[in-house]
């Protein structure tokens, strides 16, 4: 098997370089059948070298270019002091200079760089020393080095055995698939990275996944722990990483270990949870969403969950549909058994319950935005009906029979940010309300109110935070003191947050109970972050219940690469109250001021909350 080469077609002068033009031709049958794994095969592929010089050996059947060289074939663009190319079989080695590196890059994306490469153009396959390289990840990159790295199409790398085949679905035939032996894995791109992992195998699908085999996992150069399987890497934009484990911590169950994974296809995803606790407890969750329409997506799901009121772990199913359409969505929702924690009160312990829900259907509308120079008004409304039963009480006011419950509302949110000297001031208000039926004797009603008034104020490393927030309730719910019984609250929030040092911010809250003749400071946060505006971000959360009866303290400590802000390592659940935040789903509106800490944190808190299933792109 072989080709024969042209002679020089074409000479020219280009970046101070000589243009050389190759042409491959594939005379005998039995060549083209070699060839037919390249991309768009005719009877004549181009190679194309630029260098400063460029010398070829008829005889031999090698062209070889020096100083500045660069080969390019097809989508292909290699770069070094020195190349040959070999015309007989189509081999391509490129070679580096003390201090320097060559480069390889396909369709002007990812790049690798090494001390050798060598490259079959017959089966697209080759391998690079001595590699680096770095690929684009949703809100970064990952930077990867390894001895050695393999290149083929997503055929031969099947074959070869190197990722299973579902990896490999959606593939070009003339895309490559880079393997790295002996590699390791990390998103800082410093010398010396904060973290790393490290894999006798790590392989990479461009632009969809990568996948490290039994990764271990390294704070710096010290050695932490191997993860037992293997780590995939979703590169796809708003998608999330889909596997992680971590530890975790609970009060009544302890020290426990969970671990979480998700699977994707077309228009639709399969997540899983497992954790095994200390006291003997396992649980799992498992949830599937399918978008069967550009406006519907459908969803079913089980939690094993332990309930410490009953001292039992029992399985939590439910199923229902989420609609969406030009900023309208509806949640229609079945559940037996579901687990329900409120916070009636600042400080005070979450009332939990179980909640069979036969349906319940959640309305929201868009938020609907009015702008004057810096000062906006959002609104939007919300209603809600279902049927509800408390199970595992035992009241005069409630039997616990099935009752049905409607309700509509309106969210309301303003401000007014503005520059006073160095100081950046946001005031706001909030407004959230609920009127609440109930289909039982058509005698109960219940109305909550909320207002918030507050201001936001940030100045080079120091933020302020200061907001009164008012409960005001009217009416009873015909569930008596259960799951959505709610009471009159006043509160009052202070935070204070200070930059002391390049890295870490130090936060406190305090949290004031004023209701009725009270005066009392009912809780008290504290709030460590170290954020090495690189890679990593670590959160330590505090929380000091002040009051006698309650004893809620609580610690949370969480951890995020920022480049996969979706996963995060967190042991406790649990989070201060924020009032400082704007609503989650306004429109991102371009400002003169930079948002504060607390604005982001309130933001991305309220998101999360009101998130009840995966978003697709609708």
């Amino acid at each position: 098997m072989h080709t024969v080469v042209e002679r020089m077609t074409k000479y020219s002068t280009c970046l101070g370089g000589l243009l050389l033009v190759f042409s491959l031709l594939a005379p005998t049958n039995d060549v083209r059948a070699a060839q037919k794994k390249l991309p768009e095969v005719t009877d004549t592929l181009p190679v194309v070298l630029e260098a400063d010089s460029i010398d070829f050996d008829e005889g031999n059947h090698l062209a070889t270019a020096q100083g500045h060289a660069v080969v390019r074939y097809t989508d292909l663009v290699f770069r070094a002091d020195r190349v040959t190319l070999d015309s007989e079989t189509n081999v391509i080695r490129a070679f580096a200079s003390a201090g320097k590196k060559i480069k390889f890059q396909r369709h002007n994306t990812d790049t690798l760089t090494g001390d050798f490469l060598e490259y079959h153009l017959n089966d697209s396959t080759g391998y690079i020393e001595g590699a680096e390289g770095s690929s684009k990840v949703p809100y970064g990159a990952v930077y990867i080095k390894g001895a050695q790295v393999e290149v083929a199409d997503p055929q031969t790398a099947h074959e070869k055995k190197w990722l299973r085949g579902k990896y490999l679905l959606g593939s070009a035939p003339d895309s490559a698939v880079v393997r790295w032996n002996g590699a390791s894995y990390t998103t800082c791109k410093q010398d010396h990275p904060h973290y790393l992992l490290r894999s006798k195998k790590i392989v990479m699908v461009p632009g969809k996944y990568i996948v490290l085999y039994h990764p271990r996992v390294y704070a710096g150069s010290a050695y932490l722990f191997t993860i037992p399987f293997n780590m995939v890497v979703n590169q796809k934009p708003k998608s999330k990483n889909v596997v992680t484990i971590m530890p975790n911590y609970d009060s009544d169950k302890h020290l426990g270990l969970e671990a979480r994974s998700t699977f994707f296809w077309n228009n639709g995803q399969l997540a899983l949870g497992a954790g095994i606790w200390q006291e003997g407890m396992f649980e799992y969750q498992a949830r599937v969403d399918q978008r069967v329409a550009p406006w519907l997506s459908l969803y079913a799901g089980d939690n094993h969950q332990y309930d410490s009121n009953t001292d039992e772990t029992k399985s939590r199913p439910f199923w229902g549909a989420a609609l969406a359409q030009s900023g309208w969505a509806m949640d229609i929702g079945w559940a037996e058994r579901e687990k329900r924690s409120v916070v009636r009160k600042p400080g005070q312990k979450e009332y939990e319950t179980t909640l069979w829900r036969d349906p319940e259907v959640e309305l929201t509308s868009p938020w609907v935005g009015l702008h004057i120079g810096d000062f906006s008004q959002y609104a939007r409304f919300k209603g809600n009906w279902g049927r509800f039963q408390e199970t595992g009480v035992n009241r005069r006011d409630y039997q616990g029979d099935f009752i049905e419950r409607y309700g509509w509302g309106i969210d309301y949110y303003t401000e007014y940010p503005f520059r006073l000297g160095a100081w950046t001031i946001s005031p706001f208000l909030k407004g959230d309300y609920w009127n609440y039926g109930y289909k039982n004797d058509g005698s109960d009603r219940q109305i909550v109110t909320i207002g918030t008034l507050g201001v936001r104020a940030s100045c080079g490393g120091f933020e302020i935070g200061s907001a009164f927030e008012q409960k005001r309730v009217s009416g009873r719910s015909a569930f008596g003191n259960g799951w959505d019984r709610n009471y009159d609250t006043d509160t009052f929030y202070q935070r204070v947050g200070v930059k002391i040092g390049p890295s870490l911010t130090f936060a406190v809250q305090g949290v004031f109970d004023l209701t009725g003749n009270k005066n009392e400071l009912s809780s008290m946060g504290y709030v460590l972050t170290y954020d090495n505006s690189c890679c990593t971000r670590w959160e330590l959360t505090v929380n000091d219940d002040l009051t006698d009866s309650n004893n809620n303290d609580w610690i949370t400590l969480s951890f995020a690469i920022t480049a996969f802000p979706d996963s995060r390592f967190k042991i406790g659940s649990e989070n201060l109250s924020n009032p400082f935040g704007r609503p989650g789903g306004l429109a991102v509106r371009r400002q003169r001021y930079e948002p504060t800490l607390m604005e982001k944190d309130g933001t991305e808190q309220a998101e999360k909350a009101e998130i009840a299933m995966p978003q697709f792109d609708v």
